[in-house]
């Protein structure tokens, strides 16, 4: 630029001239924040998916008597949070309550009771019963 007209000289470019200078501002900060933010997604699923918690007796009797219901037409399946757990002949047996909607839509209250088997690293339901 010349100081007395404030124009270029035919021989000189503008100093920012580049490729990103002529990139918008708003995609100069867009592009990177969104590919650190999927990268942190990816990098957060990835984690998650390996580090599934244990089953446990409460979780393997809450499955159970979910897929049960939903086997009768239920929906809308609320397992108690709090579950009671006791000893009973070597084997773990789980009460509580749990709440579903039937098919015809009403809602319907049962009391839940399952007996766990624990050997070694498996774990199965022995059995599972609703009762109103």
């Amino acid at each position: 630029m010349t100081p007395d007209t404030g124009r270029l000289d035919p021989g000189t470019s503008e100093p920012n001239s580049g490729w990103l200078a002529r990139t918008p501002l708003w995609a100069r900060i867009a592009v990177p924040v969104v590919v650190i933010a999927g990268g942190a997604a990816v990098l957060a699923a990835v984690v998650a998916a390996g580090a599934q918690p244990p089953a446990t007796v409460e979780s393997m009797c809450r499955s159970t008597i979910v897929a049960t219901l939903e086997s009768r037409g239920h929906s809308e399946i609320e397992v108690s949070r709090s579950l009671k757990i006791t000893e009973a002949d070597g084997a773990q047996r789980v009460s509580g309550t749990v709440t579903s909607v039937d098919d015809s839509g009403r809602a319907d209250h049962a009391q839940i009771r399952c007996v766990v088997r624990v050997d070694g690293d498996t774990m199965h339901v022995v059995s599972a019963r609703l009762s109103d």
